[in-house]
């Protein structure tokens, strides 16, 4: 009867450890398969009309869309050029702070920790790590609009 009642114990715990054996397997093959998540769809919102772009330089305005029934906004700057328009999106690449265009340096700044950000969107300095998001930008019949995936 001990010998009976000890092999049910080892078969039981052999049972439980090969059972996490499998989740962690599983785990690990989930982790490394590709996603098959979805492509998100691109569609684009009106900004602001064409007439209300500056020429030459930066400005600072707010991009009102509508994702799944929800109203959202997001700030973004229009940096106007030689080249063509550029729209980037306003949040810092290192811990989400929103950045502020320093007109006299001609730089965007992040408050939170000193990042600095080109006309082109590239961090100069401090602790990001990743340029400003670059949204996709056209223009249609007198009206400036943003990419957004959706």
């Amino acid at each position: 009867m001990e010998n009976s009642r000890r092999e049910f114990i080892k078969k039981a715990l052999y049972a439980v450890l090969a059972g996490f054996g499998i989740l962690f397997l599983l785990s690990i093959f989930r982790t490394l398969a590709p996603s098959r998540k979805e492509e998100k769809e691109l569609s684009f919102f009106p900004l602001l009309p064409e007439e209300a772009v500056p020429r030459r330089g930066v400005k600072k305005t707010e991009l009102d869309y509508r994702i799944g029934g929800k109203e959202r906004k997001m700030r973004v700057f229009i940096v106007a050029s030689p080249e063509g328009l550029t729209v980037f999106s306003a949040v810092c690449s290192h811990l989400g702070c929103l950045v502020n265009y320093h007109k006299d340096k001609r730089e965007f700044i992040c408050p939170c920790h000193g990042g600095k950000y080109d006309l082109n969107g590239r961090n100069i300095a401090g602790p990001p790590p990743a340029p400003l998001t670059k949204l996709p930008v056209k223009v249609e019949n007198g009206v400036v609009l943003v990419g957004m995936k959706v």
